[in-house]
């Protein structure tokens, strides 16, 4: 593929329009009608970006689109619905609740928008979730949640059923002050490395089966980015004399430092991080990307991971199409298991990727990186 040159080193940005490829990307979102889009985990990302971005950037258009996302989804309310195999939800707009953590991640995009577009709605939506989170999830050996929907993913956790947890909960916790959230969320986050990580390498497998101990057998670059980012906004969130928060930032360090080992020389990741045949995949590398950098941000690693951080971010801006703004290279659907189920993957634009990629947009510019 022929593309034009890309300025590589874009900093001190004014805006978002100052840089040919961010402002074709910002513009496609724009321009996306929001009835198109429901409250499940790949569409709820985009409002959730939008919001960071906005806020970060102090980006009017951004915030407003995240808003009125927001406020479909508050007209409609918050349900409780039977479960479905599928994990669909049954509208495009309204929160919806049941054992599958998909559909959780409402507060996210609420908790993105309190400081610059509040809504009277928004908290209470924000406890009702929440509040189903602590008490309506099925729970596993030791209290870990299960990922819900069908029969196997009942009764076994997932990286990512941790970001639709533990992120969700930190993000209540945000809001409401309520200390019930935040100690979920850090419960999750190590009951989740109790069961899923790497020794060898700090990293996370895909998903474990608590009753017996018996968990997928590869790395996966997009599960890894789930955990990342819950365990940076777990620590985030989470005062730092909260019980076990030291052992939390210790799995956040060893987990930073194992995906900075394996990260690709052009600064992205590959699918399956340890296979040479793996193609570079763009939304794990986004969520990998963006916590690592809230964590120089928070001083929690040291300055100079900022460098393959940026690295990463510049690679990340040759996978937007120049004449669309859109971002390729994310992988769908994803698969359990290695490299022989995940080459089987497509990899193309995707909502959740477009709406990581604005995380990692906001996050680079509360850092001072652009």
């Amino acid at each position: 593929m022929n593309r034009p040159p890309v300025d590589r080193n874009p900093v001190l940005l004014v805006s978002l329009a100052d840089f040919p490829p961010l402002a074709r990307f910002r513009r496609r979102l724009l321009d996306l009608p929001i009835e198109e889009l429901d409250s499940n985990w790949e569409d709820v990302l985009l409002p959730y970006g939008a919001a960071l971005a906005g806020a970060a950037w102090n980006d009017p258009e951004l915030t407003a689109w995240a808003r009125r996302w927001a406020d479909r989804q508050l007209a409609a309310g918050v349900q409780v619905i039977p479960q479905r195999e599928d994990c669909a939800v049954p509208a495009k707009s309204g929160f919806f609740l049941n054992e599958y953590c998909g559909i959780w991640g409402g507060p996210l995009v609420l908790a993105a928008l309190a400081d610059s577009s509040p809504q009277s709605g928004d908290r209470d939506a924000i406890v009702t979730i929440c509040d189903y989170v602590l008490t309506g999830g099925t729970r596993l050996d030791g209290g870990i949640l299960a990922h819900g929907g069908w029969p196997d993913a009942r009764r076994t956790a997932w990286v990512d059923t941790l970001f639709y947890s533990a992120s969700v909960l930190a993000a209540g916790y945000r809001v409401t002050g309520n200390v019930a959230y935040a100690d979920e969320a850090m419960k999750q986050c190590l009951l989740h490395a109790r069961y899923l990580r790497d020794e060898t390498t700090g990293c996370f497998f895909h998903d474990v089966d608590p009753a017996t101990g018996r968990r997928s057998p590869s790395l996966w670059s997009r599960g890894n980015g789930w955990v990342m980012l819950s365990f940076a906004d777990t620590l985030e969130a989470c005062p730092a004399d909260t019980a076990e928060w030291k052992n939390l930032l210790a799995l956040y360090r060893s987990l930073a430092a194992g995906l900075l080992r394996l990260q690709h020389p052009c600064g992205l990741w590959r699918i399956v991080p340890e296979c040479e045949e793996s193609h570079l995949e763009t939304s794990g590398s986004t969520m990998i990307l963006a916590g690592l950098a809230a964590g120089v941000s928070a001083g929690w690693l040291d300055a100079s991971v900022m460098q393959p951080v940026l690295r990463g971010w510049r690679e990340l801006l040759e996978w937007i199409v120049p004449q669309t703004g859109a971002l390729v290279g994310a992988q769908f659907p994803a698969g359990v298991g290695g490299w022989e189920i995940h080459k089987l993957s497509g990899l193309g634009e995707r909502t959740y990727a477009t709406g990581l990629f604005l995380r990692l947009v906001a996050q680079l510019k509360r850092s001072g990186a652009l």
